[in-house]
C-alpha cells in the first residue's frame, strides 16, 4: 500500500505540474509525458529505488491503458462527419504515412543491423502509447523502451511540424491535423489544439487510424524487416 500512495502521488504530482508549467509557457519542449518520464528516472537512479517497486506501485495507473485504448473509439464517432467528408484523403495519406513509418524504421534496421527484438520495440514508434505498447509486446519487443520511443518521437514532432508548416506554407487544417496525428499521435494531437478545433478533430482522427493500420500491418512489417537484417 506505501509503494502505491508514494508511486503514484509522485506521477501525478510531477505530471500535473509539468503540465502546468507548459500550459504557462507555452514552450514544446516542456512536453509533460518527457519530462515526467525523465524526472521518474533521474529520482529513482539518484534515490537507487528498484524500478520493479516503482512499476509495482503504478500498475493501477498501468491499468486504465486498456480502457484508454477502448475510449478512442468515442473521439473517432463523434468525428465521423470529418471523416465521411474528406474520408478519400485522410485515409490516402494516412496509408502512406504508414508505409513512409514503415521505410523508416527499415533504414534505421539497415544501418544499425539491429536485433529482431529491437525492431518489434520500434515498429510502433509513432501510435499513441496503449496502442504501442500491445503492438510491441505482442511482436516480442521490450514494451517499456517503446513508450519511450513513441514519447521521443511525438516531441521531435511537435518540434519540427511548426517550422516544416511555416516554411512550405501550410495552412490547411486538414493537412496540419493529418500530419501532426499520424507522426505525433497524441503528442502531436495536443499541438493540433494550438491550431484550431478542425486541426484538433483531424489529428485525433489521424492518430486514432493510424494506430489502426499500424496494428493490421504491424506483423507484416516485422516479417519483412526480420527479413532485410
Amino acid at each position: 500500500m506505501n509503494d502505491i500512495l508514494w508511486t503514484v502521488g509522485l506521477t501525478i504530482g510531477v505530471y500535473v505540474g509539468f503540465y502546468y508549467l507548459q500550459d504557462r509557457f507555452k514552450i514544446s519542449l516542456l512536453n509533460p509525458l518527457l519530462l515526467t518520464s525523465t524526472f521518474i528516472v533521474i529520482f529513482l537512479c539518484v534515490t537507487n529505488i528498484n524500478y520493479d517497486t516503482y512499476q509495482e506501485g503504478t500498475k493501477m495507473i498501468s491499468f486504465f491503458i486498456g480502457p484508454a485504448t477502448v475510449s478512442l473509439a468515442l473521439p473517432l464517432y463523434e468525428k465521423l462527419p470529418i471523416l465521411k467528408k474528406h474520408w478519400k484523403t485522410i485515409i490516402s495519406v494516412l496509408i502512406v504515412g504508414v508505409i513512409v513509418h514503415a521505410l523508416t524504421i527499415a533504414g534505421i534496421v539497415f544501418i544499425l543491423h539491429t536485433t529482431d527484438e529491437m525492431i518489434a520495440t520500434m515498429i510502433p514508434k509513432s501510435v499513441t502509447t496503449p496502442i504501442a505498447m500491445a503492438v510491441s509486446e505482442s511482436l516480442g519487443g521490450i514494451k517499456n523502451l517503446t513508450v519511450v520511443i513513441v514519447v521521443l518521437t511525438g516531441v521531435l514532432g511537435i518540434l519540427i511540424a511548426p517550422p516544416i508548416f511555416k516554411l512550405f506554407k501550410i495552412t490547411s487544417p486538414i493537412a496540419r491535423g493529418l500530419s501532426l496525428g499520424a507522426a505525433s499521435h497524441a503528442v502531436g494531437t495536443t499541438k493540433a489544439i494550438e491550431y484550431g478545433d478542425l486541426d484538433a478533430s483531424v489529428a485525433t482522427l489521424s492518430l486514432i487510424i493510424t494506430g489502426l493500420l499500424t496494428v493490421i500491418a504491424a506483423p507484416l512489417i516485422y516479417q519483412l524487416l526480420t527479413w532485410i537484417v
